[in-house]
């Protein structure tokens, strides 16, 4: 008579023990499949589009020194490293009186704690870096916020458009009859915003020539 061999499995550290009488035989649990990793939330630095904050001053326009509040004012958060999500550049020429005022450089650039605004300038030719991890949509009212220069459809600055001052907006030459806080940066746009006395001709500047690393 064959007497029944009675059967224990037990888990042990991964591994399953089966004693099978009195001999004892090893084998592989197997595991759940690990979960793919979740990537982490990108943190949108755009929220809601604000018109332009800022002083109502005469030039020469100096880089505020406290980029990283006027960014808040703007509706931007200062970033660890510039986006790469959307990557583009404006140029912007501003001209009170024949005179072409300096856009300066590091408007939108923290050095002390390192950070930079998705919207921000390196140097004094103009140009402004739109760079963000996330798609957003980013506005001329928000750069002069981080001026720190007031700016809308009557006026720039403390220059207002008055009886005997004129206030025109051209956006790649063509006039722009808006409020210029509203216009949307798009790659290579041209901004050229002039103040010239009634009766004086105003024209916009020619394309400007982009450099080759653009």
């Amino acid at each position: 008579m064959v007497q029944k061999q009675s059967i224990r499995v037990v888990a042990l550290a991964g591994v399953s023990v089966v004693v099978l009488g009195g001999a004892v035989l090893l084998g592989a649990v197997r595991s759940a499949p690990a979960e793919a990793p979740v990537p982490a939330a990108v943190e949108s630095p755009f929220l809601p589009a604000t018109t332009a904050v800022g002083a109502v001053s005469a030039l020469p326009w100096a880089r505020p020194d406290d980029p990283t509040g006027r960014a808040a004012l703007a509706g931007l958060r200062m970033l660890k490293t510039e986006g790469t999500a959307l990557h583009l550049h404006a140029h912007l020429t501003v001209t009170v009186d024949g005179q072409d005022e300096t856009v300066p450089a590091e408007i939108g650039i923290d050095n002390p704690s390192g950070t930079v605004s998705p919207l921000h300038t390196h140097d004094t030719t103009g140009i402004i870096h739109v760079e963000s991890p996330v798609q957003a949509d980013f506005t001329l009212g928000q750069f002069f916020t981080e001026w720190n220069v007031a700016l809308d459809a009557t006026i720039i600055g403390a220059y207002p458009s008055t009886p005997t001052d004129t206030l025109t907006v051209f956006v790649n030459q063509q006039p722009f009859t808006g409020d210029p806080a509203s216009i949307v940066f798009t790659n290579k746009m041209d901004i050229d915003i002039v103040v010239a006395p009634v009766g004086a001709a105003v024209e916009p500047q020619a394309p400007f020539d982009w450099p080759a690393q653009y």
